[in-house]
């Protein structure tokens, strides 16, 4: 036996349980379900019987008038959308824009209707009326439309217009561009007019772009209009704004022919559809959403049995969610098919955005939701590391700063920029990247860096230690600051590149010169860090309440604690005395991977008053420094306005290693 699926709650595992639920799940879909699709529905497995689901929905929903099969196509339709499987070509639109007053959907907001009748690819009658909103424009619409109060001083209300409106609309297809907009105002005059909305099907032409023209990047009308190459004229005029979206849906309709949709129902379910191909659908209930806080912090989504399903950061949480109502373009199937098994959304305000990511990565590794996939949650950061201690040091790439004695420059901001600034620094210094250690042997034959000089071969012999050592003196000298004698040299290289009228090195070089800036101002904000990999970061939370501190040593994340005010100092500076000594010689603990990581692309990244860093040199922690704490911490709890001029003060001016 199949078991019913978790879709229909305990008591509908009735016969019309399910054909409730079905029917509700077709009325959502004009071109109708396969009987795949129902099954699907309705059972976790069909068994083996290969005539068990099509004889099962057949005498289920065969004797029920409301359900009709089309046996050619193998599919299942609600007999009211039977009249939508007509030929595009014979159908008749009525294309819709309103102009409003700007403010909320209301009957009372329209200023201006405008429509044309389309019937076999042209517009057979069209309809314009002027509405008296009975208040004043707001100045931004008049300046947007050319709609001013004098305009609308003897025109009729809506009341006035509304049945000559209906009366041309029909029963009709209406369309409309962004038609959500239009049929909430539509929508709302009919329940003021009439007492129930208008029930005719709706055809989105902005919606119909995005599934058709998913390389055009902009389709507001505007954007068609140059896409399509038609002209502009009154626009911002609902009649004007009409024989435009005209235009662009004839244009459609070609795309639409050429994707094999030839009638109304599935052009209808094509605008509902995501890139992937299925409708799109997202259970997330919008005023839930709309009543989450603006703050940074995680956010958790749950299916419809409460099973976490995804955890993740947000700047602002209320924004972040919300996106996920809207068929992007943009979301990965992954993300689509997370998004139609979301029903419930729960969130946690983190005091910052560097907060939000730590909790995220604590999260993920506590739950490990399906949908998150391990690191993905990590921001990408690269360093390069020189092992100055080794006899011949070695240049190579590394994810994280180690404990041990070895140069650290970066963070980059992934594998890519690091490789370039790995390239610079081979160009320059000619240092190996090889791995191993070495032994430097005469009869050796160099690697391909080596033969083409790239690397100066030290593993066959041909320098010395000393002369090695040289090399790397002038590697440590760049990252140190003093970047006067390579600049000099790729200047002398491009200059002379270009005296020889080798245009292609010359610019080359040139752009290993922009390089090289570069990684002098990284090296100057951030050198002093990777390099002792001892510091500790105050940082505000959103609200003021707290100051949110971390603890760096030994390039890990050690401490993490909420200050609620300066005179915490003291006990906090203790426990940073407590773990100093520990730091250094105990390994990276995989828990703490994720928080290290974190922290390293916020130092990146971060603004010149995104809170603020001091240098851990001395593991006694003085008194003078715990002070400067108590500065920091005081200034971040004050007021916005004396908190932005007093932690800006307490920034540290680019210091040295």
């Amino acid at each position: 036996m199949s078991a019913l699926f978790s879709l229909f709650p305990p008591g509908c595992g009735t016969s019309l349980g399910v054909r409730e639920k079905l029917y509700a799940y077709l009325l959502e879909r004009p071109s109708g379900a396969t009987a795949r699709e129902l099954l699907d529905l309705v059972f976790t497995q069909t068994g083996s019987d290969p005539e068990f689901g099509p004889r099962f929905l057949r005498g289920m929903l065969g004797s029920d008038v409301r359900f009709v099969c089309r046996e050619p196509e193998g599919t299942w339709h609600v007999r009211a959308h039977e009249a939508l499987a007509q030929p595009l070509r014979e159908t008749t639109f009525v294309v819709c824009d309103l102009e409003t007053t700007g403010m909320g959907a209301s009957a009372a907001g329209i200023i201006e209707i405008g429509a044309a009748r389309v019937r076999a690819g042209r517009v057979v009658e069209e309809f314009q009326q002027l509405v008296n909103p009975g208040t004043w424009l707001p100045p931004f619409i008049t300046r947007l439309t050319g709609i001013n109060d004098a305009m609308l001083a003897g025109q009729p209300s809506i009341a006035q217009v509304w049945p000559r409106f209906v009366e041309f609309l029909g029963t009709d297809v209406l369309v409309a561009h962004n038609a959500r907009y239009d049929t909430a105002f539509l929508n709302a005059a009919a329940v003021a007019q009439s007492g129930r909305p208008l029930t005719n099907p709706v055809l989105c032409t902005l919606k119909l772009a995005r599934r058709l023209l998913p390389t055009v990047k902009r389709r507001g009308l505007d954007a068609l209009a140059s896409h399509f190459s038609l002209p502009l004229n009154d626009r911002h005029r609902a009649l004007g704004d009409v024989r435009l979206t005209v235009e662009v849906l004839f244009h459609l309709q070609e795309s639409l022919v050429a994707r094999g949709v030839t009638r109304l129902d599935q052009a209808l379910d094509l605008q509902h559809h995501a890139r992937d191909g299925r409708r799109f659908e997202c259970p997330l209930p919008r005023d839930t959403i709309a009543a989450l806080p603006a703050e940074p912090g995680i956010y958790q989504l749950h299916d419809a049995d409460g099973r976490l399903l995804y955890i993740g950061k947000a700047k602002n949480l209320r924004e972040r969610v919300s996106s996920y109502l809207s068929n992007a373009a943009g979301h990965s199937n992954k993300t689509l098919d997370l998004i139609r098994h979301s029903y419930g959304v729960r969130v946690q305000v983190a005091g910052s955005e560097l907060e939000a990511a730590l909790e995220e990565a604590e999260a993920i590794r506590r739950h490990q939701p399906p949908y998150n996939k391990l690191g993905k949650h990590l921001p990408r950061i690269a360093f390069l590391k020189l092992t100055v201690t080794d006899a011949y040091p070695r240049l190579s790439m590394a994810r994280k700063p180690s404990a041990g004695r070895a140069r650290f420059i970066g963070p980059f901001r992934g594998r890519e920029e690091a490789e370039s600034v790995l390239g610079l620094l081979t160009r320059l210094f000619c240092l190996r990247t090889c791995a191993g250690s070495l032994r430097p042997d005469s009869t050796v034959a160099p690697c391909f860096q080596g033969q083409v000089a790239a690397c100066s071969a030290p593993c066959a012999g041909r320098l010395s230690a000393e002369a090695y050592r040289r090399q790397v003196d002038a590697c440590l000298a760049l990252l140190g600051g003093d970047a006067t004698a390579a600049e000099a040299e790729l200047t002398r290289r491009r200059d002379g590149f270009a005296a020889t009228l080798r245009f292609e090195a010359a610019a080359k070089t040139q752009r290993d010169i922009r390089l090289l800036h570069m990684l002098q101002r990284r090296q100057r904000l951030l050198g002093w860090m990777t390099a002792k990999q001892h510091f500790l970061v105050l940082q505000p939370a959103a609200d003021r309440h707290l100051v949110l501190s971390y603890v760096i040593l030994a390039g890990r994340l050690t401490l993490r604690e909420r200050l609620s005010d300066e005179s915490q100092m003291d006990a906090f500076a203790a426990r940073i005395r407590k773990e100093y000594p520990q730091a250094s010689r105990r390994m990276l603990r995989p828990e703490e991977v994720d928080g290290t990581t974190i922290v390293a692309a916020w130092l990146r990244d971060r603004g010149e008053r995104d809170g603020c860093v001091f240098r851990l040199d001395d593991p006694s922690v003085p008194a003078t420094q715990v002070a400067e704490w108590r500065a920091a911490c005081e200034a971040l709890l004050a007021p916005p306005a004396l908190a932005t001029a007093d932690a800006h003060a307490l920034q540290p001016a680019a210091p040295q290693p």
